[in-house]
């Protein structure tokens, strides 16, 4: 009985022994589990961020075929912001006000410097479901003023760095290519191996680097990306306080935009603030609101400075001189459109131009192409200014053609002539948008506004 007592000792000793190292074994594993969110709770902080692109650009021309050119950006930003993240909705919002904006671009020989308006210095910035959207609320926007604001690593981005479930040390987690579309500021992603590791947690804080290629696409053109992004997430506040971005980028030429060969890199930091300087209250409530239309439209004032115009992002600046200005839309890669803005003599002896004389100078420039005048409409604009519409169809090769013309007519006599080109399969995407165009047409003379510098820059702070 002694020895059989002995003996069950032993085995319950033995039992308890392994429980509590299997206790301890699991304790020290849920240890090692940790579950990032973002908060939901509004964030106040101070965000700088630096910028420096070096590179090739690559150009067509007609005369000399691709040219390639030395290119260098550095940029510093400055701003604050209150950013608000809504777990049901997936919807992340910014609202920020520039204190700081700097950039100084060189392509070649020539160097220039894109400004931010002290009007425009309120920008909104937020991500939901794949949508990416930038603007001001107090105003529209120029091309060079959005290409200054959207760089790559908006922090609306960064909990798209999170993983979705509970991970350890040392786990991997792929990332969407859709955010990382956003979040690199290209038009699209078709495929990307970026994994997601969690290395390290020191003092509260974790660092997650992210490696790997992408293949995407920007207005329609092949890019090629490697990438190293390296953050610190700090987990009592549960947002990020540095991100950086170092990579190298191929991409081909395009329609609206040149191509690059360039090294990009990127750092964001952000610090708590406890009271936000300029975003009182009253402003971050009437900027917390969903984005229109409106909102997301440009505004491009030609160097001539006479006039202004209000249009969507499709549309780029290929030449821009005192007396044309051509444009084309390019809608996910496609060439929709292009749009001529030329600035005529005025006519002599106070005459006014009329639709037989306008129909004469367009069958004399399109000579042989023409087939026939589809439609004409002679009413004022905005009910003030003289304005002719004439529709024509003909053959450019064996490709049929439609072009508009949108003759306007200034009280000093001024003449502009919009003519729109589209290839006869791209009319019903077009449908109506010259008219959209042309009713955002502004004489700044009579306006009394501002000169403000022309939009035509080539973009390769960004895309």
């Amino acid at each position: 009985m002694h020895l059989d007592s002995n003996k069950q000792a032993i085995r319950l000793l033995t039992f308890f022994a392994v429980a509590t190292v299997m206790s301890i074994g699991a304790c020290a594993i849920q240890a090692q589990t940790y579950t990032f969110q973002p908060s939901e709770n509004p964030l106040q902080q101070a965000v700088e961020i630096s910028i420096a692109v070096a590179g090739k650009v690559k150009m067509k021309s007609a005369r000399f075929g691709v040219i390639e050119e030395d290119v260098q950006v550095a940029g510093k930003q400055s701003y604050e912001q209150w950013m608000k993240f809504q777990r049901a909705t997936r919807l992340c919002r910014a609202i920020r006000y520039y204190s700081h904006v700097q950039s100084d671009v060189t392509i070649g020989k020539g160097r220039f410097s894109p400004e931010l308006r002290n009007s425009r210095k309120l920008i909104v910035d937020q991500y939901q479901l794949d949508h990416h959207r930038l603007y001001s609320p107090q105003g529209t926007l120029t091309r060079d003023e959005l290409d200054l604001v959207d760089t790559q690593l908006s922090p609306t981005l960064f909990y798209q760095l999170l993983p979705a479930v509970p991970v350890d040390v040392g786990d991997q987690w792929g990332l969407e290519s859709s955010a990382l579309s956003a979040m690199l500021a290209l038009d699209a992603v078709a495929q990307n191996d970026v994994k997601a590791t969690l290395q390290g947690i020191e003092d509260q804080q974790a660092s997650i680097v992210c490696q790997g290629d992408v293949a995407g696409g920007v207005n329609g053109v092949l890019t090629q990306i490697q990438l190293t992004i390296q953050a610190v997430y700090h987990m009592p506040s549960r947002s990020f306080t540095k991100v950086s971005l170092d990579m190298t980028e191929r991409r081909e030429i395009g329609h609206a935009k040149p191509g690059l060969d360039v090294h990009t890199k990127v750092i964001v930091q952000t610090r708590p603030l406890e009271k936000l300087a300029t975003l009182t209250e009253p402003i971050v409530q009437k900027c917390d609101r969903p984005v229109t239309g409106r909102d997301e439209l440009l505004s491009l004032i030609p160097v001539s400075d006479a006039i202004e115009l209000e249009l969507s992002r499709d549309w780029h600046v290929m030449m821009d001189q005192p007396d044309l200005l051509v444009m084309r839309q390019v809608i996910r890669g496609e060439l929709v459109s292009q749009c001529s803005l030329s600035r005529l003599e005025p006519l002599s002896n106070d005459k006014r131009m009329s639709t037989e004389l306008l129909k004469q100078q367009i069958q004399k420039s399109l000579g042989d192409q023409l087939a026939e005048f589809t439609e004409t409409t002679q009413q004022p604009l905005r009910g003030e200014h003289p304005y002719i519409r004439i529709s024509a169809v003909g053959l450019v090769g064996d490709i049929t053609f439609q072009w508009v013309y949108h003759h306007v007519t200034d009280k000093t006599g001024n003449q502009y002539l919009f003519v729109f080109t589209i290839p006869n399969e791209k009319v019903a995407q077009f449908g109506q948008q010259d008219h959209e165009v042309v009713n955002s047409f502004v004489f700044r003379a009579e306006s009394g506004k501002k000169p403000v510098p022309a939009s035509a820059s080539t973009g390769t702070t960004k895309r």
